[in-house]
């Protein structure tokens, strides 16, 4: 069977085949990156990254999987989109900008657990780099060095954002007007809910 990197090669080359099973293999990580951020824009900007895929012809990083190449054309597309979108005289910075504030609070994931729906709701208002660290790490079980290839930074200063996200997010939940067994139940089972998320968002991707 054909590794990822050899189907990628062979779309590029114009093998339509190889291209749809690259596309079936990576499809839910590419979704479970733009879903809980571009809401209604998901489909587009799947296309347009898996088009941005095979229409490259960069060199792929031996140090790095092909998911981590992907998911960091998806996190390119994403930026472009909100930029866009915004259209804001200072460019959008995704270490302070948050997807709350350029999308608003609607999100096409529904949890059937309040903690998960809460979570979901912070993770939209913290910085667009440490939701896309939490999401990676916990739904796509990506280890650090290759979140850090996606987000073009040192292997360091993910794991540094990461403990910053963990502490946003308390944050944001601990701001919100809910009951208090509630609150304390989603921060203190923070991880556990996070991770839960991935098979919430893996059962409905439409």
């Amino acid at each position: 069977m054909a590794d990822d990197v050899e189907l990628l090669r062979a779309w590029r080359g114009g093998d339509n085949e190889a291209g749809n099973e690259l596309v079936r293999r990576n499809f839910m990580s590419v979704y479970r990156f733009f879903v809980n951020k571009a809401s209604e824009d998901v489909d587009d900007l799947i296309q347009r990254t898996f088009l941005a895929c095979v229409e490259g012809r960069d060199r792929l990083r031996e140090d790095a999987s092909l998911k981590a190449y992907i998911l960091g054309i998806a996190r390119n597309q994403l930026l472009m989109h909100m930029r866009r979108r915004e259209r804001r005289e200072t460019p959008f910075g995704p270490e302070e900008m948050s997807v709350a504030s350029v999308y608003g609070s609607p999100s096409r994931v529904m949890a059937d657990r309040e903690e998960e729906n809460l979570l979901l709701q912070a993770l939209r208002q913290i910085p667009l780099d440490l939701q896309t660290i939490v999401e990676l790490y916990y739904w796509e079980q990506l280890p650090v060095g290759e979140i850090a290839v996606i987000l073009d930074v040192p292997a360091g200063t993910v794991k540094s954002r990461l403990f910053r996200a963990r502490d946003a997010l308390r944050e944001q939940l601990g701001a919100m007007d809910i009951p208090a067994q509630l609150q304390r139940t989603t921060i203190e089972g923070l991880e556990h809910w996070a991770r839960a998320l991935r098979e919430t968002i893996r059962s409905d991707p439409r």
